[in-house]
């Protein structure tokens, strides 16, 4: 079996790319038939699957090591050719949306393929194609920035990603030292971060209206393949958060003041959930013994991804000096192989992550086998049901890695998981004010930031320390930099996966067959179709508020 650390990385070179593309391109405007027509496709399929292979390999070896020169040389390059491949993609999916046998293709390819493949084609034009190289180089610049810098903490030099294990701590006047020294952190790097997010406001704003927008937002809503919800839906779903999660985080955290007697809670008290911290136990190689445990008795098919990527080295979970904070999955579908990356740091976040990005894995390994994943992909909030929604799959083999401590841990899970909601439509809503006023000064931003914080998480405060009290917290989330609009995916995600931790409360197989039809439609439907299909409730409606609030009060005891 193929070990990801041996496939040879080979430089997409631009000329051929384009030239093959193009060729693409002619062949299918000259098909006399459809099967001439799916010939083509097939070879644009493997071209495709092969250059995306080499692409985001690229990617994981540079998050691995940012300081490494020569990926970081390859990322540069990569992020300067992008916006021309795009294009030229742009230019094959115009093939299929304005093809003769357009009916004949429906009939092959899911419906909402030709929705997000005409939203690909409005969002990629040449006109932009030189704002879009300087929007890669300023988050690749971003990325470089927050991975370079190193914290001297407690005894040790730690990178951002690795302080935030204190930040769990059941010393408070640690966790508040972690904090300031992860705030000073933001403010030592603040005027080279207020510079890169300005000039990402500016240059997206720029592209947004070089295409016929007011600005950035519509061009946004495109690139993140919003198909089934509008502006409006989010601020219906917004307007419901503060009605029903804002009072029902308020009452977990008073929960957790009256257990801890914390009285003011500030923000470094914000991942404490529990008098004693539920750290995993056993060493890192014990832990990933008790995930193939647990994968492989939850089914078959789970266990046997899992196994194999272990064997094929499709894990780097440890953080590092120089290696990109965060974790995501990447699949590499020329192998068919998911790879998982994370920063673990000993916390209880180590668990969370590993079953969250093989949620990610196993939608990626089931995409592998759908025709049409590579030309219309799972939607975002999509994705992220299905890895959040295996953090709570996870719970019937939770004692493995929490034993004691595991009722400490449930508690702090899903308590998070509902504070997080309010969290993650703050940086939605802080986003799209700063693109719908892209000439607000970074002091107006930081300030509009902490009356979001404000209204959204009115239990604690930022008061004290440098950087966060100035409304600078946002400046962490590589998302506002890297992938904007993103985030609110999350919240719907989140929301949709506390219904699955509800019905899985009442019978487990059903919701886990459940959770695996909801995969095995990968991108063949819109959110909204999914949940439909699936038998769930929608974000956008009322009554789905007070379904999972009342589930989740019986579930906290609250």
């Amino acid at each position: 079996m193929v070990k990801i650390s041996e496939i040879v990385y080979t430089r997409p070179d631009k000329d051929e790319m384009l030239s093959k593309l193009a060729e693409f391109k002619r062949r299918f405007e000259v098909a006399a038939t459809v099967e001439e027509f799916f010939a083509v496709h097939e070879e644009y399929k493997e071209f495709d699957i092969r250059e995306g292979t080499n692409i985001r390999l690229a990617f994981i070896r540079f998050t691995q090591d940012t300081r490494s020169e020569f990926y970081a040389a390859e990322q540069d390059y990569l992020d300067e050719i992008s916006p021309e491949i795009a294009v030229a993609n742009a230019e094959i999916a115009k093939c299929y949306l304005t093809s003769p046998f357009r009916s004949e293709l429906e009939k092959r390819f899911p419906k909402v393929m030709f929705v997000n493949l005409q939203m690909a084609v409005d969002a990629s034009d040449p006109r932009i194609i030189a704002e879009q190289i300087e929007e890669n180089k300023l988050t690749t610049q971003y990325s470089k920035l927050m991975s370079g810098i190193v914290i001297d903490f407690n005894g040790e030099r730690l990178p951002m990603s690795g302080i935030s294990k204190y930040f769990t701590a059941a010393d408070r006047d640690l966790r508040k030292r972690a904090y300031t020294a992860w705030g000073q952190a933001i403010e030592d790097n603040k005027a080279e971060l207020d510079d890169i997010y300005d000039k990402l406001v500016k240059v997206r704003t720029a592209m947004g209206r070089k295409l016929g927008y007011d600005g950035y937002s519509p061009l946004g809503y495109l690139r993140m393949q919003r198909n089934c919800y509008t502006k409006e839906d989010i601020a219906k779903f917004r307007a419901n958060v503060l009605k029903y999660l804002v009072p029902l985080a308020g009452k977990i955290r008073a929960k957790v003041d009256k257990d801890l007697g914390l009285g003011q809670q500030y923000i470094y008290d914000d991942n404490v959930y529990t008098a004693t911290e539920p750290k995993p136990i056993g060493t890192p190689e014990e832990m990933f013994a008790s995930a193939s445990k647990m994968y492989n008795e939850m089914s078959a098919e789970t266990g046997k991804l899992f196994d194999a990527m272990v064997e094929s080295e499709c894990f780097d979970v440890m953080s590092r000096e120089g290696k990109e904070g965060g974790g995501y999955c990447e699949g590499l579908p020329a192998y068919k192989l998911p790879f998982i990356f994370a920063n673990w740091n000993g916390s209880a976040g180590d668990v969370d992550v590993l079953t969250h990005e093989f949620g990610h894995a196993l939608e990626f390994y089931k995409s592998f086998f759908i025709d049409s994943e590579f030309l219309s992909s799972v939607s975002m909030e999509t994705a992220e049901v299905h890895s959040m929604s295996m953090e709570f799959l996870a719970y019937p083999w939770i004692e493995l890695f929490f034993g004691d401590k595991t009722p400490q841990y449930k508690f702090t899970h899903i308590g998070g998981a509902v504070t997080f909601i309010p969290y993650g439509t703050i940086v939605d809503y802080f986003q799209q004010t700063c693109y719908d006023s892209p000439d607000m000064t970074p002091a107006e931003r930081n300030a509009f930031y902490n009356k979001l914080e404000k209204q959204f998480l009115p239990y604690m405060t930022t008061d004290g320390l440098p950087a966060l009290q100035d409304g600078r917290r946002w400046q962490r989330q590589a998302h506002i930099f890297q992938s904007p609009f993103y985030y609110i995916d999350y919240c719907f995600a989140q929301f949709t996966a506390l219904q699955f931790l509800a019905l899985s409360q009442q019978d487990y197989k059903a919701t886990f067959d459940k959770y695996i039809k909801f995969l095995d439609y990968g991108g063949t439907k819109t959110f909204t179709e999914l949940l439909d299909a699936c038998g769930l409730m929608s974000p956008f409606e009322e009554e789905s508020f007070e379904l999972v609030v009342k589930s989740c009060e019986k579930i906290l005891g609250l």
